[in-house]
């Protein structure tokens, strides 16, 4: 049996859409199959999108399993569940482990910087000639999942191939009306529902290097005015992590992302770093950046 599963702390809608799509994929193949995971889901995994005909499985060890791993590939993260000594296959799109899983896994190490880990899964559906096979709710997951990882597709990341896996799965569920629009609302109003939850599942937690901070929070809104009347909540909630923490919040209505930070030293790092500079601890940049798009700056101004 093959469990396709993910990271260990929270989930959000590429993944998820991501393993799912996969199981679907592999099983159609004749390979039995189940997508698995024992993380929270975060607010990109809609309320609307978990009544879909597109469930998690259970997951019951038998020692026969083995692991393909979705949107991770940082060992200290995965899933609780993964024997890594059983790990065939890796797909992610955050880089810096590439060489380690090339060496382990070869052509199954399939690890690239790009928008979304749902455009990988619908060239795969491609590459074997089965797209005509997806089912229109795997479809319409994998949409939400290229929509919140690339940012309405107009995140820096995105790519042509992020645009042409999103046209081709419009193609499945039918064009012509906003889903993009539709979706980030509804995302919205469950981070408004529980801001300290919405905080909680979308926050990393690690060592990066000496620019960015070890808790780094990330929140996607259509519109970010109720969030920022809330700004004691989000500086109370990022306090319980420890002093050394900063948040992006991306506004989609705006075009822009907001960095927010109150300590001295971690903002005078991202002063330098964006080449920008925070008015009341709050830094606003003039367009849209993901957190890994940020990561992997960080990463290119400490290399030169």
């Amino acid at each position: 049996m093959i469990i396709v599963t993910t990271g260990s702390r929270y989930i959000d809608i590429d993944a998820y859409a991501s393993c799912i799509a996969y199981r679907e994929l592999l099983n159609l193949q004749g390979i039995p199959s189940k997508a698995v995971t024992t993380a929270k889901l975060n607010e990109s995994i809609t309320e609307s999108l978990l009544q879909l005909d597109t469930k998690l499985d259970k997951y019951e060890k038998t020692e026969k399993e083995e692991y393909i791993l979705i949107d991770v590939s940082n060992k200290d993260y995965f899933d609780k569940i993964v024997q890594k000594n059983k790990i065939i296959e890796i797909i992610d799109h955050h880089i810096g482990f590439e060489s380690y899983w090339k060496q382990r896994l070869q052509e199954k190490a399939h690890i690239e910087f790009i928008g979304a880990v749902a455009t990988i899964l619908v060239e795969r559906y491609e590459k074997v000639d089965l797209l005509d096979k997806m089912s229109h709710d795997v479809a319409y997951l994998l949409m939400c999942g290229i929509l919140d990882n690339t940012l309405n597709l107009k995140a820096k990341i995105t790519t042509s191939r992020d645009i042409n896996a999103y046209k081709k799965l419009e193609t499945i569920i039918g064009n012509g009306e906003n889903y993009s629009e539709k979706y980030f609302l509804e995302c919205q109003k469950g981070i408004e529902n529980d801001l300290i939850a919405a905080i909680q599942n979308d926050t990393k937690i690690e060592e990066i290097n000496q620019i960015i901070p070890h808790v780094f929070s990330q929140l996607t809104v259509w519109d970010k005015t109720n969030i920022l009347k809330n700004r004691t909540v989000i500086y109370d909630a990022m306090q319980k992590f420890g002093k050394d923490w900063i948040m992006n919040l991306i506004c989609l209505k705006e075009g822009k992302s907001y960095i927010l930070s109150n300590n001295e030293e971690i903002k005078k790092n991202i002063e330098n770093l964006m080449g920008n500079t925070f008015d009341n601890d709050i830094m606003t940049l003039p367009e849209m950046w993901l957190r890994k798009e940020i990561i992997k700056k960080s990463f290119l101004i400490l290399n030169q």
